[in-house]
């Protein structure tokens, strides 16, 4: 029986790069992308690469929750758009909708909410994001994160 015998002076396919650090993507530039609206830029990265999409930064923020903190509607669209996942949770346990909630950006709710966005996703505190809605004085957050179309408010009968 002839034994095989592997020749370690080429390089294996294990050993090959993915491409050279001028091919690499500099995540900090997708996140301030996201963070200030550049759609152009953003497209063009995730076209060339779609797992840039689910990318963690350090504190384990997605693009789309990037766009969210800049308050980037049009951004957030085009991300969800392109398959971002709207559920993510952070480092902290924190979606999209939390960061939106906390930040009190109606719109962004609004549209995380019509894109599918769970509204019972608690942090690793426990917080809903309906917990964050109810600290904003603007009671249509409430409303909004509650499902309700509009608010009610309390009945005093």
């Amino acid at each position: 029986m002839r034994q095989a015998t592997m020749d370690f002076s080429t390089p294996s396919v294990f050993d090959q790069q993915k491409g050279d650090s001028s091919e690499e993507v500099d995540l900090t530039m997708v996140y301030q992308a996201a963070s200030n609206g550049d759609v152009n830029a953003l497209t063009a990265v995730i076209r060339e690469d779609p797992s840039i999409l689910e990318c963690c930064d350090s504190e384990g923020c997605t693009p789309l929750m990037h766009a969210v903190s800049g308050r980037q509607v049009d951004t957030v669209k085009l991300l969800l758009k392109m398959g971002a996942n709207i559920n993510t949770q952070d480092a902290y346990g924190r979606t999209s909708l939390c960061l939106a909630t906390y930040l009190g950006w109606l719109e962004g709710c609004v549209s995380l909410l019509r894109n599918g966005a769970k509204h019972n996703i608690p942090d690793k505190n426990g917080r809903l994001p309906l917990h964050a809605a109810t600290a904003e004085p603007d009671v249509r957050q409430v409303a909004r994160c509650t499902g309700r179309s509009s608010w009610e408010g309390p009945h005093l009968d």
